[in-house]
């Protein structure tokens, strides 16, 4: 034994050109596999500010004076923040297979009501009220920068995914009604920015005055009163504008992005995706048809590799198999017009996740067959325990390996569900990086990132979304990036089958990929890995680049944030 340790001083050195080999290799492996092992889900708003000059646009106002009244303001994060952290290495580091960014297409300019009592202004920070498909919104950048960040993902292997929805737009606001000319709203801008504490902004912008979307959303493209919550197709979410999807019928655009479009100048051009020029106009078209055409147009133009796709059960299927129809052939069309770009020799298909409110794991035949590869898994346990992780990994592999064309995607935190506990966040890590089939890093798991004051108010996910903390607890961040970089480098952790060896201790093996997973020790510990690795096979312990040689079917190694992750030293 004193003479395996003696190796290890010398085999850290060649641990980390090994990482480094592994990440390398894997960037290669992204060409072919349409599988995601690792997804890192981002608030663009809530990330990183890597251009101040775009932080105030539209008339918005941004400052309401505490962080509990900003909770929904926007908050200067946009995509050039995001590309900064791609040039650091950030996401590599952690392992990151695909980056998911919040929609960038360009916004309801003003407020709605926050809440159930309307006790803060709520901006579209997040994303998920648009207005306007063909333009990106000003706060989060403009085309050149989202074209660099796309093309800096795929140079390093990494994919982008971006939210798409075919169900709603964005709320009416009063600042949209003057500045758009509909609702018959008398205000001036300057007044329709502050924000008037209790007023029911619903009362006045509802399916139950159907005369006043005339000229915004009218009625060939979204539900009257009476036609609205019938269904769960029907249904009008939080009071949003409900697009008539299922509808065949030809409409016009509408009138106010005819006025919109028709007031930009060549500088305006900034923000337009030059790919969807050609659809700015009456095509007569179904609105779901003219929806789908301005998100895939998003594909053409910069070669998105898929879409987290808004409130599946919402929108009837053969729209989603539509979408995935329509982007695969945009991607491939992408691919064959930048021959020379990062990603133009990938092969895979077009990928798509979406969200069914707590779904869990469990293979879904109509959705696969409607082009997505996974759905959201809400089931995820979140409470970071090691003692029973291992039975519902278990569970997983058994499922996910008996159905070849199905994943899922597994979180600890997401856009609407914060469980964990931020000060757990090292067990967290291990049992969600260490999860058969995909997982979803939610911006900031990885650094403990807290909740914010927004928790206070009377839509408590508002806290969930706070901003990023850099720099703030690097032990955490170290254990995930650990983590993170072994996932990347073995397939078999999110592919292979498992076998449990001896008491917490489990195998995951893969086409030839093994590796070994012990839970709970603390200290030295003798492993048991007969059946895995034969005797004299060079191993080493991933948590802290320990290497020794399997004796009698054991190797000794020591844990790590009670964790020891075996690999092969080749």
């Amino acid at each position: 034994m004193k003479k395996q340790l003696l190796l290890i001083t010398v085999m850290c050195l060649l641990t980390l050109v090994g990482c480094q080999s592994g990440k390398q290799q894997n960037n290669t492996d992204q060409q072919t596999s349409n599988d995601i092992s690792t997804v890192y889900f981002l608030f663009v708003d809530r990330f990183l500010n890597g251009n101040p000059d775009n932080d105030h646009n539209y008339n918005r106002k941004y400052d309401y004076g505490s962080e509990k009244l900003n909770a929904a303001t926007f908050h200067g994060g946009d995509i050039a923040g995001v590309t900064q952290k791609l040039k650091e290495g950030f996401f590599s580091d952690l392992g990151v297979e695909a980056i998911w960014v919040t929609g960038v297409y360009e916004q309801i300019h003003g407020w709605v009501g926050g809440g159930s009592k309307n006790d803060f202004p709520h901006y579209a920070y997040h994303g998920y009220y648009p207005m306007d498909l063909t333009s990106m919104d000003r706060n989060f950048g403009t085309i050149k920068e989202f074209r660099t960040f796309v093309d800096l993902a795929h140079a390093k292997g990494i994919k982008v995914i971006m939210d798409a929805g075919l169900n709603h737009p964005g709320y009416a606001t009063l600042l949209d009604a003057v500045q758009f000319d509909f609702g018959g709203v008398t205000m001036t801008e300057v007044e329709t920015r502050e924000h008037i504490a209790g007023w029911e902004y619903k009362n006045l912008f509802s399916p139950a005055n159907d005369a006043q979307w005339n000229n915004w959303w009218d009625a060939s493209w979204t539900r009257t009163a009476d036609e609205v919550d019938k269904d769960l197709l029907t249904e009008s979410i939080a009071g949003l504008p409900d697009f008539r999807t299922e509808s065949t019928t030809p409409v016009n655009i509408p009138v106010f992005l005819k006025k919109k479009w028709a007031r930009e100048t060549a500088d305006d051009q900034a923000w337009v995706n030059p790919s969807t020029l050609p659809l700015r106009k009456d095509l007569k078209l179904a609105p779901a048809d003219y929806i789908m055409q301005w998100q895939v147009a998003w594909v053409r133009e910069f070669g998105l590799d898929g879409f987290r796709c808004d409130v599946v059960e919402n929108v009837d299927m053969f729209r989603w198999k539509q979408l995935n129809e329509a982007c695969n052939k945009a991607l491939k069309e992408w691919r064959t017009a930048n021959p020379d770009k990062p990603g133009a020799d990938w092969n895979q298909d077009f990928w798509m996740t979406g969200d069914i409110w707590d779904s869990g794991y469990e293979y879904r035949p109509t959705c696969a067959a409607a082009g997505f590869n996974s759905i959201v898994n809400f089931t995820f346990p979140k409470d970071g325990n090691l003692a029973t992780i291992g039975a519902i990994w278990q569970n997983y592999a058994d499922s996910l390996n008996s159905n070849n064309n199905w994943n899922t995607l597994s979180f600890a935190n997401n856009t609407y569900k914060r469980d964990t506990d931020p000060d757990n966040m090292i067990n967290v890590g291990t049992t969600l990086l260490l999860a058969p089939g995909a997982v979803q890093i939610f911006y900031g798991d990885e650094a403990g990132r807290r909740v914010s004051d927004g928790q206070y108010t009377s839509d408590p996910i508002q806290g969930y979304r706070s901003d990023y903390k850099w720099g703030t607890n690097p032990h955490i961040l170290k254990h995930w990036q650990m983590l993170g970089q072994f996932r990347r480098r073995h397939p078999a952790v999110s592919k292979g089958k498992q076998v449990k060896l001896a008491n917490q201790t489990f195998l995951r093996s893969m086409e030839g990929d093994k590796i070994i997973i012990r839970l709970g020790d603390t200290g030295a510990m003798k492993i048991h890995v007969k059946g895995a690795f034969e005797d004299g096979t060079k191993v080493r312990n991933a948590c802290n680049g320990e290497v020794a040689l399997v004796d009698n079917g054991t190797v000794e190694f020591t844990a790590n944030n009670n964790l020891i992750l075996i690999e092969e030293v080749k």
